[in-house]
């Protein structure tokens, strides 16, 4: 990406990097689930494949750095497409708290492999504190954006709320063990869906020549 002068074009690089960021996350979650013997996408948590003592820990904590510095060059990259607009930068914000929280809870605060941590716990208020800001990153998006990236940022977040309705609605006849047999599914609904939303809104940006 360079401009007319031949020099590099650091916005759109950074915008770009909205489009990277979701490969890597996505990738390696794929690739680590893959590699674990016996792990079900559906069944275990995402983190698992990070914990300590796992055997994928490693190769998990190397990506998904490489993935958050990518997410925190996209923020900053939303931050700079709005000029001197308030919610594209709370937007953009939004976007590099949720990528550094994460980080944080992955190097810093990884569960022990094999035993599912206390709601309590340092790294799961962190990772909880890091959806907060993917959900608001999604809300701030659709007052900051019109045109179909605003119907994305509503829609996706609004999906959560549905899922969540259906799964207390039915958990009292649902089989005992059965919502945590499908907590991965959830979990990976959830996550899957905004890195959708991210690469989204990067090709929106770059389209619109927002980065230069």
């Amino acid at each position: 990406m360079r401009s007319v002068a031949g020099k590099i074009d650091w916005p759109q690089v950074m915008l770009f990097c909205g489009v990277l960021a979701p490969l890597v996350y996505l990738g390696t979650d794929r690739l680590a689930g893959r590699l674990l013997n016996s792990y079900s996408f559906a069944a275990q948590s995402m983190s698992e494949l990070s914990a300590a003592g796992s055997p994928t820990r490693s190769l998990v904590a190397t990506l998904n750095f490489v993935a958050a510095l990518l997410m925190i060059a996209f923020g900053v990259g939303v931050w700079r497409a709005g000029d001197q607009a308030v919610l594209p930068r709370i937007t953009g914000g939004l976007l590099i708290a949720n990528a550094a929280l994460g980080l944080i809870a992955t190097l810093l605060f990884p569960p022990r492999f094999g035993v599912r941590p206390s709601f309590g716990s340092p790294g799961v208020i962190i990772m909880f504190l890091s959806v907060v800001c993917f959900v608001l990153a999604m809300l701030f998006g659709a007052a900051a954006f019109s045109g179909w990236i605003r119907v994305l940022s509503i829609a996706v977040p609004a999906s959560y709320v549905l899922l969540a309705v259906l799964r207390f609605a039915t958990a009292a006849s649902s089989p005992a063990g059965q919502a945590a047999s499908l907590m991965g599914a959830q979990e990976r609904t959830m996550v899957y869906s905004f890195l959708l939303w991210v690469m989204a809104l990067a090709i929106r940006l770059l389209m619109s020549g927002r980065g230069g």
